[in-house]
């Protein structure tokens, strides 16, 4: 959290001048498209590029390739590259923030990007909520442009952590999306972007392509000329398509990667599997009995065979995840010490003793059962065609049995199994935690009360409805504070706490699923050439790897 300071700070250096159209024209000259899968899908593609939905009808790379952030949090370094903001600075004891506005932008029409667009799109999610998922209303009070290359966010109380979520958020251009009536549904057909793809040069059901911005700001770049995305209907034909030469990069998970990919073609066949992406979880509603007791989830979770899952499921690719929730990459963030028993560690047994303590007898098939409710039988929620997922769910439906639950895997489309987490209308359910550059994003997913909403209401976070007060108060401490030794101690007692409570049941840190056929291109991000993030996707931290891939 090095990057969160209260003096000026100046990212690092960026370029700034003016693409030149000859050097661009000849960089990526009769170039292949760069091929990119970002997973399977069951329907067809729908022409959506609007960056504020969340929803799997908005096309990559809406919210980093055609629309960019202020900052790009590099996940393999730690550390935030400059983006559409040469630099920020913290003020009036962190309640202000400002942002240093890069110069010489354009917006792909020609027209000059400023403070003002900066504004404007803050602006629009205060005045239409639905667009700020994040909820940084909640701690914002205003935003201005003090001149046309500064920015100035003013928090209602200090909050350190709004770096991030700030940072992050896509910019929108004023003068495109000031006459847009609906912009929570709007589908942005013909996006007007700051990014390195922005001319929609072909669009049908199975297969769209993107053209590289002509007037992209940096000098050169990207040296690919086109971006094509061909949808897949499962990881079957992703993997086809890769050994035929016809994918450049996926994200996809494949199964003893280095005999059936690598050792096919050592020399052009990579991936990248880091331990990056945000902590999967299952999520038991704390909103139901008895889910609302924490022996009883403890006692759940110690039924858990997590090595038993991420062998099986997860190929040995993830380590079975502790009761920090936190992953390996985090571990200088992990208290040495965490109290009580760790119940992440199988012990049937235990979890057993636990189940009958609680009053949850069994009948006489078997199952236990709730006094009042009647027998312990779920569904556990996953997304359909996420393999891994499915697989990880099956385990679990067995290890519910040998303690007396009835579980059943139910496989959703990606949209109904979000908008059944968000809402709270499930007993069981896989999903992710939020994951950040400190463990404050984590916990606060897990344990803030201010996100907890009624069951049928949407969440932002906090799905399963847990709250601690003491958890509240440790994080609105993290939230008022830049010195990295005191929020070093509160992630610490925030742990303690979690750990105490076991509001979640973390399974394993997901990694971020790169896979790369380096045949046509190269430059991808590896362990040895940490510049980015590893799986194509939303994740701002993918944006480099556009800009940075080049043709051979």
């Amino acid at each position: 959290m090095g990057a969160v300071v209260s003096a000026a700070l100046i990212l690092a250096a960026a370029p700034v001048s003016a693409p030149r159209a000859s050097a661009q024209a000849a960089a990526g000259k009769d170039s292949p498209a760069l091929t990119v899968s970002v997973g399977p899908r069951g329907g067809e593609w729908k022409r959506v590029f609007n960056p504020f939905r969340d929803d799997s009808e908005t096309r990559f790379p809406s919210t980093a390739g055609i629309y960019e952030p202020l900052l790009v949090y590099n996940r393999a370094t730690g550390s935030y590259l400059p983006w559409l903001a040469t630099g920020y600075e913290w003020a009036a004891n962190d309640t202000r923030l400002r942002f240093s506005i890069r110069p010489r932008v354009l917006w792909s029409d020609g027209t000059p990007f400023s403070a003002r667009d900066v504004v404007f799109t803050f602006d629009l999610m205060r005045r239409a909520p639905a667009l700020d998922r994040q909820k940084l209303w909640s701690f914002l009070g205003d935003v201005t442009a003090i001149d046309t290359a500064t920015v100035e966010f003013t928090f209602k109380r200090p909050y350190t952590p709004g770096l991030d979520y700030i940072g992050h958020q896509p910019i929108v251009a004023e003068h495109k999306w000031k006459g847009v009536a609906q912009p929570a549904t709007y589908d942005d057909p013909d996006p007007v972007g700051t990014g390195p793809f922005t001319e929609v040069r072909r669009f049908e059901a199975t297969v769209y392509e993107l053209g590289r911005n002509p007037k992209y700001w940096q000098s050169g770049k990207p040296q690919v000329a086109v971006l094509r995305v061909p949808l897949h209907r499962s990881n079957e034909e992703i993997v086809k398509a890769l050994a035929t030469d016809e994918l450049d990069w996926a994200s996809l998970f494949l199964p003893d990667i280095e005999k059936n990919w690598v050792a096919t073609d050592p020399a052009r066949h990579q991936y990248w599997y880091p331990d990056f992406g945000p902590t999967v979880l299952l999520y038991l509603n704390t909103r139901q009995k008895p889910f609302n007791e924490p022996e009883v989830r403890k006692a759940i979770s110690m039924a858990l065979d997590r090595p038993r899952i991420t062998k099986e499921a997860l190929n040995g690719y993830a380590l079975p995840a502790d009761a920090t929730g936190l992953a390996e990459s985090q571990k200088r963030w992990k208290d040495t010490t965490p109290p009580g028993p760790d119940w992440t560690k199988r012990d049937l047994a235990e979890a057993n003793r636990l189940l009958d303590a609680a009053g949850l007898a069994r009948g006489s098939d078997g199952l236990r059962v709730v006094p009042g409710s009647g027998p312990m039988r779920y569904e556990i929620n996953v997304v359909h065609g996420w393999t891994d997922w499915v697989a990880a769910a099956g385990i679990v439906q067995q290890n519910f049995a040998e303690i007396g639950i009835a579980g059943s895997v139910k496989a959703l489309d990606y949209n109904r199994w979000l908008g059944a987490l968000k809402e709270g209308r499930f007993d069981v359910s896989l999903g992710f935690g939020s994951r950040g550059p400190t463990p404050y994003q984590f916990y606060r997913g897990q344990m803030d009360g201010a996100l907890v909403r009624p069951i049928g209401e949407e969440a932002v976070d906090d799905f399963h409805r847990f709250a601690s007060a003491e958890a509240v108060d440790l994080l609105r401490r993290f939230e008022a504070t830049s010195d990295v030794k005191e929020q070093a101690d509160l992630a610490r007692r925030l742990q303690r706490l979690y750990v105490a409570d076991a509001p979640s049941l973390p399974l394993y840190a997901s990694p971020l699923w790169g896979v790369f056929n380096s045949k046509r291109f190269s430059g991808f991000p590896s362990r040895f050439l940490p510049y980015a993030g590893a799986a194509p996707g939303g994740q701002p931290d993918s944006l480099p790897v556009l800009i940075e891939v080049k043709p051979r």
